[in-house]
């Protein structure tokens, strides 16, 4: 159910003060309850170019940040990088440079609310929310959502150093998390694009197919076309 804009803040400064070991985890069922979301995920960048999950209410909110990040594309990482709210009325009219992959990862989505986390001109974290009903999120809901939001990076600043790297409960997923360097990726398929003369997502397409075909990861051959002088194998953006 979606609360009142105001209780948004005071929820968020609830669960900062009770949440010690497990505040990523209270953040996210916070936000999540407040702002009437079905799921929600807690994104860490220790450096623009990495990601980390720190939480994830379910598989598939684990599976929409993975995907994001991995491919940089996203409302996650639109979020991030631009270091403002990203509200997305209807996933399927989302305009995703990597297509309807997004989409098809989360099925039963339909908005997406992305909050950044970050200080002065340094994205830090994200937390994204995810929709399956049709809930009326309104601007002063995402205001005071994004003052929430402050409040966790705050939280999170004095909790990472005494808490991050101890035996914590965290959740144990099923899905592969590694997803590291994503920005690098998004450097490449912009290179490939302007080199070419072709859309960014007809880029990213041809990076994965080349990826399949010469045997290599994806962030690795992102490398090698960043180097000044390189040789990915035969053919060309579509």
């Amino acid at each position: 159910m979606l609360e009142e804009p105001t209780s948004i803040v005071h929820d968020v400064s609830v669960a900062v003060a009770v949440g010690r070991r497990t505040l990523p985890q209270r953040l996210c069922s916070a936000f999540t309850q407040s702002l009437g979301a079905r799921r929600a995920a807690l994104s860490w960048l220790p450096r623009l170019e990495e990601w980390q999950l720190l939480h994830a209410t379910d598989e598939p909110a684990l599976k929409a940040e993975a995907s994001q990040f991995t491919l940089a594309d996203g409302p996650s990482v639109s979020a991030a990088l631009e270091m403002r709210p990203v509200f997305v009325p209807e996933l399927r009219d989302y305009p995703c440079r990597i297509g309807a992959h997004l989409h098809e990862e989360l099925p039963d989505t339909r908005h997406v609310l992305a909050l950044p986390l970050h200080a002065r001109h340094t994205p830090l974290a994200v937390i994204s929310l995810y929709y399956t009903e049709h809930v009326h999120v309104t601007p002063a809901h995402i205001t005071y959502a994004q003052r929430a939001a402050g409040l966790a990076l705050e939280a999170l600043l004095r909790w990472r150093p005494v808490h991050a790297s101890t035996d914590c409960q965290r959740p144990v997923w099923t899905t592969d998390t590694r997803a590291a360097r994503w920005e690098r990726i998004h450097q490449a398929a912009g290179c490939i694009a302007a080199r070419e003369c072709c859309t960014t997502a007809d880029a990213l397409t041809w990076l994965q197919e080349m990826s399949t075909r010469g045997g290599l990861s994806l962030l690795d051959l992102a490398d090698t076309v960043l180097q000044p002088s390189h040789a990915v194998g035969s053919g060309q953006p579509a």
